[in-house]
Parts: C-alpha cells; structure tokens; sequence
C-alpha cells in the first residue's frame, strides 16, 4: 500500500522496483482468480459463480490457518484497483487492465449497480481507489508549485487520450505519433491552468527540436531531459483558462 500512494503523488520507487514487481506479480498469480465457482467463501459474497476477482488473502503454499483473517475469501473492488494500479505502474498492465475487467464485467448493470460498488455498505469509499487506476494508465503527474504536468501512457503512445484534474481546473490530453512526429495536445475544458512545463515519457528515441502553439500563437520554449522524460519547458507561464489549447509537435 505504501508503495501504491507513493506511485500516485509521484514519488516513484520507495522500495526496491524488482521486489515491487515480483511481490504485486504474485498477487495477481495467487490471488486473481478468473472464475469464483470452485472456490469456497462463507463470509459476504461479491463474485460467485463464472465472475472474476481478486481475493483478500491466499495460501498458496499451503498451512492456512484454521481461523483465518475474517474477510480473506472476499473480493473488493477498491483492494482491487489498488493493486491493478500497482501492476500498471509496474510494467504489468494486460494484469492490471485484467483485473480491471472483472470488476467491471461483475458491476455491469445487469447483475449490480454499475455506481454502486459496494463493500461494507453501498456507495464504499474504498472504490474511489479506481482514480489510480486512470493515473497510472496516463502516467499522470501534477506539481501545481511549478506549474507542470507529467503524462507516461502506460498502453500504446501511437494514439492516446486522457483526462486530467488540477484543484483549479480539468480538461484533457492527447498524444499521437506518425512518420518521426509526436504530437501532444492539453486542451483546458474548466476553470484554469498555469502551465510552465509538460514532461512527457521519452520513449525509444530523443526528440530534436519541439514546435509549441498556444491557442494557435507560436510560444518560444525549449527542450530538456530527465530520466525517462522529455521536457518541454515555456519561456513564461501559460496562464489557461476553459477553452485553451496547448498543442506541441516533436520532431
């Protein structure tokens, strides 16, 4: 769970990045199980039959107590996302968007609420872990501080769309690359935005030079890297407000 928040506020690894994969791995191997019917839960039941889930807790090994953790055999969504999300920010995301699936496949308003992912009373809180799972896809980071935004998608960058939130605004972001260009696009749909610089996954190859319009003005800016990031640094902060449009070509 540490590691987990650490990923969202963007502190990257707390803990060593190999035993982080191979112990949320393990999660997924023993305790997602695509189908709940030949597995015995006698406490409260949110998967059964042919449904998918992922369990509290396993015994893999054997030496199961014979009073275990009250709520070990159940399966709760918001345990859920939190390790799908855990899995995106680590490299495994056809197991986190698995995991995902199922969540959404059980709550698909024919056998339950599709607003109602209830745990210990409807309306749970804990679900509201599902917002993870959109950061880590998005590879979504915020310092309001500086002004920047951080996008990574997690899944194929060749055509890619996302939603973000500041406290002081929200709209969306784009990414799509053809023929040696990346094109990035931060549109502002509410409220307002100041931008100073957009860090973007540096992916295969650097890029060499970078073309920035603000609501199709020409804006002087300049190219840096970090460790996994191309930077896209303004000469001045980009004051945004609802119907703005950043858009940036990298050759």
């Amino acid at each position: 769970l540490g590691q987990y928040l650490a990923h969202v506020v963007g502190l990257g690894h707390v803990l060593s990045p190999d035993y982080v994969r191979t112990a949320v791995k393990s999660i997924y191997d023993y305790n997602f199980k695509k189908q709940i019917a030949d597995f015995a839960n006698v406490q409260r039941v949110y998967a059964l039959n042919d449904e998918a889930g992922l369990l509290l807790c396993s015994w893999p090994h054997g030496n199961r107590p014979a009073l275990p953790f009250v709520y070990s055999d159940e399966v709760w969504t918001g345990i859920e996302y939190q390790v799908a999300a855990l899995l995106i920010h680590n490299g495994w995301v056809d197991e986190g968007l698995e995991i995902v699936k199922a969540v959404r496949d059980r709550y698909n308003g024919l056998h339950r609420n599709p607003w109602d992912e209830e745990e210990c009373g409807h309306h749970y809180a804990r679900a509201m872990s599902s917002w993870a799972v959109l950061l880590a896809l998005g590879g979504y980071q915020c310092d309001a501080l500086t002004g920047r935004l951080d996008f990574g998608p997690a899944v194929s960058s060749g055509s890619f769309r996302t939603f973000w939130s500041t406290g002081g605004g929200w709209g969306d972001f784009e990414e799509k690359s053809e023929r040696g260009i990346r094109s990035v696009k931060v549109a502002v749909q509410f409220g307002g935005l100041k931008l100073q610089t957009l860090g973007l996954s540096t992916g295969s190859t650097r890029a060499k030079s970078v073309k920035v319009l603000i609501n199709g003005k020409l804006t002087s800016a300049s190219l840096a890297f970090e460790e996994g990031k191309t930077l896209i640094r303004f000469r001045e902060p980009a004051q945004l407000q609802a119907g703005s449009v950043v858009t940036a070509a990298l050759q």
